[in-house]
């Protein structure tokens, strides 16, 4: 009998394994952390400290220091205006120091965010849909003839240019889309037809005609606006975009052709069929435009011998006459920081599109110099970014911001120098203007995304920064 007792204890430790419990235990903490929803990124010192490490210092320092120069000039041009109008010599100047507080929150923003997540699908159409009902609305209910086009909308009690929004948006868009195809085509989704021919008009269509046309048709409501600077700027901006984003070559001439011959036909059935009425309108909505070009093109011998036969007059010409004037008499040192006498309404509106040369009267050939080397800075680093990108969507969208606020830049200074006609476009971070202030910085913001996290060297610093906290997790 107590032999018989005791068999059954052995056998009943066997089947108690008392070390089950806890594997089961182990088993079971193990699946709730799978279910478990991932943890939220904390934000803290070290999260904070390793952005601002793979962020672009010197083109953060560079903007600031652009930014201030410009607040600077800005408000030694403004006063005499300002005080004019407001009775308040620094009007001018503190609302630019609004815009420019709301534009840098947002331009930091932007450079934070990984540029990766802007490439998404709908980001891409919203942009587009976003520039062309913005563009309809302007052209439909914006306010602004007395200045000879429909720029600005009211929203509330805000007045928006609309032109400056929609540019950066056209870029976002473009860029979006032409990531979009690039990964349609790495993963076999975009049919190939098996004729030579069919293949050539597909690829065009897809690659050059579909997005090319979409920037066209908003390009072509703001013409209507009249906005023909505008016009000019998207034109030069998407087609340096179209140049980076690996169209071929054989889309570019082919859609280019099909484009050119489309547009000539629909221009002279349009012009064919509108009645003289609508054709009288349509000219004298372009009356600036003209005037412009014809007070451009004008000589100063002709005009006096031609007086009576010239369609310009003084008060036409004053405008230009004064900002060269202004920008002669500088010499090579200037006449001294707030001490212009052109901007006493000799130049109408200082602070806008003539303030270079009111900038270089006082400052001189030598400040101007110092200027365009600010400029020239900013421009070789952002030129390093496109340069250093590591896809298509990454190159297109930085490329078309370096070209959306350097084209403005040489168009504005060319103006002042009448290598061109006058064309209303203000100098980028210098001039006053509350939407392209803002709106250019949120386009810097994006090149300093490109910096950040879409170059190739920032993915490989990732790479590694990852391959470091794995072997300290190990």
């Amino acid at each position: 009998m107590p032999d018989r007792n005791r068999q059954p204890k052995p056998h009943k430790q066997v089947n108690e394994k008392p070390h089950a419990p806890a594997e089961n235990k182990a088993v079971i903490t193990d699946i709730e952390k799978l279910i478990e929803p991932p943890s939220k990124p904390v934000i803290n010192a070290a999260s904070i400290e390793k952005a601002v490490r793979s962020a672009d210092i010197p083109m953060i320092l560079m903007i600031f220091v652009l930014v201030v120069f410009g607040l600077v000039v800005l408000y030694s041009v403004s006063g005499p205006d300002a005080y004019g109008q407001f009775q308040d010599s620094a009007w001018f100047l503190t609302r630019q120091i609004r815009f420019t507080v709301v534009g840098l929150i947002a331009m930091l923003a932007v450079a934070f965010i990984p540029i990766d997540f802007f490439s998404q699908k709908w980001i891409a159409i919203a942009s587009y849909i976003f520039s062309l009902g913005l563009a309809i609305a302007t052209l439909a209910m914006g306010v602004g003839r007395e200045h000879g086009a429909s720029r600005w909308i009211n929203i509330g009690p805000i007045q928006l240019q609309s032109s400056e929004i929609i540019k950066v948006a056209l870029i976002v868009a473009f860029a979006g889309y032409r990531a979009m195809i690039a990964k349609l085509r790495e993963k076999g989704k975009v049919r190939q037809p098996k004729s030579d021919l069919a293949r050539i008009l597909v690829n065009t269509a897809v690659d050059f005609i579909i997005p090319i046309g979409f920037c066209v048709l908003v390009d072509l409501v703001i013409v209507l606006q009249p906005h023909v600077s505008c016009f000019i700027i998207i034109a030069a901006v998407i087609f340096m975009c179209a140049i980076v984003s690996e169209i071929p070559f054989k889309s570019w001439a082919v859609g280019m052709l099909i484009m050119i011959l489309f547009g000539a036909a629909f221009g002279s059935v349009a012009l064919a069929l509108a009645p003289e009425s609508t054709r009288d309108r349509f000219m004298n909505n372009y009356a600036h435009v003209f005037k412009r070009i014809q007070i451009f093109s004008a000589d100063e011998e002709e005009e006096e011998e031609e007086e009576e036969e010239s369609t310009l007059t003084k008060d036409d010409t004053r405008q230009v006459d004064n900002a060269h004037n202004a920008l002669g008499s500088g010499g090579m040192w200037g006449v001294g920081l707030g001490n212009s006498r052109s901007k006493y309404n000799y130049v109408s509106e200082a602070q806008n599109d003539y303030i270079f040369s009111i900038y270089i009267e006082e400052t001189g050939f030598v400040g101007g110099v110092l200027l365009m080397l600010l400029y020239l800075v900013t421009f070789g680093m952002c030129l390093r970014v496109c340069w250093r990108a590591k896809d298509v969507f990454s190159r297109t969208i930085a490329t078309g911001c370096t070209a959306l606020i350097f084209v403005e830049v040489l168009m504005n200074i060319s103006v002042e120098l009448q290598v061109i006609p006058a064309t209303g476009v203000t100098l980028p971070f210098v001039s006053y203007g509350g939407t392209a202030q803002i709106s250019l910085l949120i386009a810097y913001g994006f090149i300093l995304s490109v910096a950040r996290s879409g170059t190739l060297r920032a993915s490989k610093k990732n790479e590694e920064a990852s391959q470091k906290e794995l072997k300290a997790e190990d």
